[in-house]
This record gives structure tokens, sequence and C-alpha cells, in this order.
């Protein structure tokens, strides 16, 4: 687990698969209406607590963001709001990463002229297997707006998980994560 706090309303928790095993929670389970969830989240934040020297109030209101991680973990973005504002009408809220999909490039010219030409940051992962590749392409970000760009270069696959997994388990793994941030030389 690795506990990161970029300002002091921001702090990010990256968990590996064994701790999200250890903690007894998948990503598919999360979801703060659960008891289950909330344990881990309060959990968390104690153990952020520690580390960052500082209280953290798990009553306080915030927005968490769970992103899942191509090899099992998961990453959680809390983002600590102003308990004044009432521009939140939950205290907490969980959201979850939107949907993947995946991009199959016939070459890699192609990759990386899509690549270069995007604007937008997502979670992306790039495999390739007898010459075509494939971007697994997700996260907090404009899926439509992705495929509609992405489309003018490779064939999109609405993937479920199963697609996904298959892709990992039998492509080649070129570049795990921001692979469009990598391409594009940002």
């Amino acid at each position: 687990m690795k506990i990161n706090s970029t300002a002091d309303d921001r702090i990010t928790v990256d968990l590996t698969k064994q701790d999200m095993a250890e903690l007894d929670i998948t990503y598919e389970d999360m979801d703060y209406s659960t008891i289950e969830t909330r344990r881990v989240i309060w959990t968390l934040l104690d153990e952020a607590g520690k580390v960052l020297g500082r209280e953290l109030d798990p009553t306080r209101r915030m927005i968490i963001e769970a992103i899942p991680k191509n090899e099992g973990g998961c990453l959680l973005n809390f983002t600590l709001l102003d308990s004044k504002k009432r521009a939140y009408p939950q205290k907490h809220l969980l959201k979850k990463q939107s949907e993947c999909f995946i991009c199959e490039f016939d070459s890699l010219d192609a990759l990386c002229r899509a690549a270069e030409g995007c604007s937008i940051t997502a979670e992306s992962s790039l495999f390739e297997s007898g010459g075509k590749y494939r971007l697994i392409v997700g996260g907090f970000c404009d899926t439509r707006g992705l495929k509609q760009y992405f489309s003018e270069f490779s064939r999109i696959i609405n993937a479920d998980k199963l697609c996904i997994e298959h892709t990992k388990e039998h492509w080649r793994n070129l570049i795990e994560s921001n692979a469009i941030s990598v391409l594009s030389g940002s």
C-alpha cells in the first residue's frame, strides 16, 4: 500500500492485489452504501493519517474516486471537502471508473499518430500480438469522446472484463500504464 498527499485536501492510496485481498474487498464490491466498503475506507483513512502525520476524520465530507489497476489492485483518490459548503448533497460520494474499451490498431504508425493527437488524459495500457496493437482505455474521462476520436485510427471494441483479461493474458504488454501519455511524449 502506498499513501501519498499532493495537497492538504487530496490523498491517494495505491492498493496492490494483495492489499485488496488483505482488506477483503474487490473493486467490483466497492459501494459506500455497504458496511464492508465503509470499513475499508475508514481503515485506509486511519492508516493514511498515521503515514501523513495528521488526523483524518472519516466522517468528514469527501469524494472518493476508485480506479481499478490492470494488475488487480485499486487506486483510491480522496478529495476532502470544506464542511461549510453545501454544494454536495451527500456526506461521502464514491465514484467508480467509467467503462473501459479497447482500440485495436493495425499498425504502430496508426497508434502513434492517434496518441500524438490525443489531448485527453485517461488511464491506458498497450498490448501487442501478431503485429496488431491493443490500447485498453478507461478511467475518469469522457469515454464517448475518446471512442469517437480513436475510431478514426482503430477498431473500437466495447470490452467486458473477460475481453480485457484475455488481452492481458494472451497479448504482450508493452506499456503497463499511462500508455497514451508515454506514446504522445507528454
